[in-house]
């Protein structure tokens, strides 16, 4: 899911290399701005959406090296052999549409 203002959209993701559902603690929320992304700290629990950095995490260039961040080893093969302008044009198609669907 994609929330999109001025130039900051945020991200919501998990790793799933299954077809069963994700369990709702392994979503994560990410701050993708044009020259950074990084993992947020709150939750879909959280009253409110705030744009603070999880502490363990670093700044990235873009959302494809952020999410390799917190992969697991699978996940990291399957994004390598994934084409990176793939990934960032998936990603510049869900900004520009600003799809709106956070809850």
């Amino acid at each position: 899911a994609v929330v999109s203002t001025q130039s900051t959209g945020i991200v919501r993701a998990a790793e799933n290399l299954s077809t069963q559902p994700v369990d709702e603690d392994m979503w994560k929320n990410y701050s993708c701005e044009p020259q950074k992304c990084y993992t947020l700290k709150c939750t879909d629990d959280d009253d409110d959406l705030f744009d603070e950095k999880l502490e363990e995490t670093q700044f990235h260039p873009d959302l494809f090296h952020c999410l390799r961040e917190g992969a697991s080893t699978s996940a990291i093969s399957t994004m390598s052999s994934t084409p990176y302008g793939f990934v960032d044009n998936i990603s510049t198609w869900l900004f520009a549409t600003k799809v709106l669907t956070f809850s």
